[in-house]
C-alpha cells in the first residue's frame, strides 16, 4: 500500500509538474510574470519565495496552477506590460496551450522508450497465428472462419504472429471491408465482410492457442505457495487434462463447485499436475475466492517474454501506439456525448494509484507506458472546451477574437465558477465509482 501511495503521488507529481511548466516557461517566454508555481491545490504544505514567483507545494495532489499577473478579472492592467491582460491573443493562447503541449510532448518521447527499453508480452503474440477455436455466432464465425485455420494476411498485408494481427486489425476503421486471407488444411481462403460489422461485434470472437505456461505470480498467490515455479506447464487439475490456458479457470470453478464451497474460507485443496524440466510433479492448491467476480483463483499468469526494438523501430512504434490511443480516447468521449458509453469507465485517483502501483512492481517499461499514457489523457482533456480547463480559457479567447473585444467580466466569472462545478462533481463522481469497485 505503501508503494502504491508514493508511486502515485510520484508520477502525478512529475506530470503535472510537466503541465505546469509548459505554462509557466511560456508565461516567462512572453514576459508575464508569474506569481505562484504550485503543484497540488491547497492549502499550501510548503512554499519558497524566487524572484517575483512563489514555488508551492500543497496538500491535494491532484493537480497543480500557475498563478499569472493579470489573469484573474482583478487584478486585470492592460497598460502593464507585465500583465496577462496586456498580452495579445496570439500570446494568450500560446501561453494556455504550452501546458497540454508538454504533456503530449512527454508521451511522444516516452512511449517510444516503451518500446525501446522492451516489454513483457504473452508469449502466444509471438505465435503464428493458428485458431484453436472460434466462438459460435460469433463475428469470425459469420465470416466462415474455423478452428484450426492460420491467418496469413490481413486486407493484404501479411502477418506472422499473433502481434501482428492484433496491430493490422487495431488499424481497421469502419469505413473499410474487411478481408482475411486463411489457410485450411493446405488450401488458401479468402473471406470478407464489413468493418462496421466488426466495430459492432467489439471482438473477432476467436482465440489462439495459449501454452499452459505459468509465467509469474499475482498478489499472494496460493500457486506459488505451493512450491509451483515460473516455466511450469500445468497438465492436469485433479485428473482433468489441461491443454490450453483457458482450460485452468473452468476446472478449478468446477471442482470448487462440486466440493460445496460458496466462502472465501476455503479449505479445499486441488492436485496439480506439473511438468518441470520434462518430470512431472504433483502439488497441492488451496484456491481463494475473489470477491468482486465471485471466481476461485489460483493466483498465477500466462508465461510472457520480453521483446525489444531498435530505435527507429520505437520511435515509428511509440508514434503508431500513441495514435492508437488517441483514436480509441476521442471514440470513447463520442460514445459518453452520444449516451452510448458508461460512466463507470472512468477511472479517478484511486484507481489510477492501483495501477500505477501495479506499474511501478511490473518494471520501468510499464511504468514508462502509463506514463506516457496518462499524459496524452491530460493533454487531451485539458484540451476540451470545459470552463476552468485550458480548452475552455482557449475557448473564450476564440469567442473574444470573435466579438472583437473582450468578454464581460461577469460573463467569464459564472463560465468559471460552472467549469469548476462540473470538474468537482466529476472528481467525486469518479473517486466514488473508485470506491465502488473496491467494494
Amino acid at each position: 500500500m505503501l508503494t502504491t501511495i508514493l508511486s502515485f503521488l510520484a508520477v502525478l507529481g512529475v506530470l503535472i509538474f510537466i503541465h505546469e511548466l509548459g505554462h509557466y516557461l511560456a508565461a516567462r517566454h512572453v514576459g508575464v510574470r508569474v506569481e505562484a508555481f504550485s503543484i497540488g491545490f491547497p492549502p499550501t504544505a510548503l512554499a519558497k519565495q524566487v524572484g517575483e514567483t512563489e514555488y508551492r507545494i500543497s496538500w491535494l495532489p491532484v493537480g497543480g496552477y500557475v498563478k499569472l499577473y493579470g489573469q484573474n478579472v482583478t487584478d486585470e492592467d492592460p497598460e502593464d506590460p507585465a500583465n496577462y491582460a496586456a498580452k495579445s491573443l496570439f500570446q494568450r493562447l500560446y501561453i494556455l496551450a504550452a501546458g497540454p503541449a508538454m504533456n503530449l510532448l512527454f508521451a511522444l518521447i516516452f512511449m517510444p522508450l516503451v518500446f525501446w527499453i522492451g516489454m513483457d508480452i504473452p508469449a502466444y503474440l509471438n505465435d503464428a497465428p493458428y485458431i484453436q477455436n472460434v466462438q459460435q455466432d460469433s463475428y469470425a464465425y459469420q465470416m466462415g472462419v474455423r478452428a484450426n485455420d492460420e491467418v496469413i494476411a490481413v486486407n493484404g498485408s501479411k502477418v506472422k504472429n499473433w502481434e501482428e494481427l492484433h496491430n493490422v486489425l487495431g488499424q481497421i476503421s469502419p469505413a473499410e471491408n474487411l478481408s482475411l486471407e486463411v489457410e485450411r488444411a493446405g488450401n488458401s481462403m479468402i473471406m470478407e465482410s464489413s468493418g462496421i460489422e466488426m466495430r459492432r461485434g467489439r471482438n473477432m470472437g476467436w482465440s489462439p492457442l495459449l501454452a499452459p505456461i505459468v509465467g509469474g505470480f499475482t498478489g499472494d498467490s496460493p500457486a506459488e505457495k505451493s512450491g509451483i515455479k515460473t516455466g511450469d506447464k500445468v497438465k492436469a487439475i485433479n485428473g482433468l487434462s489441461v491443454q490450453d490456458w483457458i482450460d485452468i479457470s473452468p476446472a478449478v470453478q468446477k471442482f470448487m463447485t462440486e466440493s460445496g464451497e460458496n466462502t472465501g474460507s476455503s479449505a479445499t485443496k486441488l492436485t496439480v499436475e506439473l511438468e518441470r524440466n520434462g518430470e512431472v510433479q504433483f502439488v497441492e492448491i488451496t484456491p481463494y475466492l475473489e470477491t468482486k467476480s465471485q471466481r476461485w483463483l489460483l493466483g498465477m499468469s500466462m508465461q510472457k517474454i520480453s521483446r525489444s526494438h531498435s530505435f527507429s523501430e520505437s520511435v515509428v512504434l511509440g508514434g503508431a501506439r500513441l495514435w492508437f490511443l488517441t483514436k480509441a480516447t476521442f471514440g470513447f468521449l463520442g460514445q459518453i456525448f452520444q449516451g452510448e458509453g458508461s460512466m463507470d469507465d472512468l477511472g479517478g485517483p484511486i484507481k489510477i494509484g492501483m495501477v500505477v502501483g501495479e506499474a511501478v512492481r511490473s518494471g520501468i517499461a510499464d511504468l514508462f507506458f502509463l506514463m506516457s499514457f496518462i499524459s496524452l489523457q491530460l493533454g487531451i482533456f485539458n484540451l476540451l472546451p470545459i470552463p476552468a480547463l485550458d480548452g475552455g480559457h482557449i475557448f473564450m479567447l476564440l469567442l473574444e477574437k470573435l466579438k472583437g473585444a473582450p468578454l464581460s467580466i461577469a460573463m467569464r466569472e459564472r463560465t468559471q465558477m460552472i467549469g469548476f462545478s462540473v470538474l468537482i462533481s466529476l472528481m467525486v463522481f469518479v473517486t466514488w465509482n473508485d470506491l465502488m469497485s473496491l467494494l
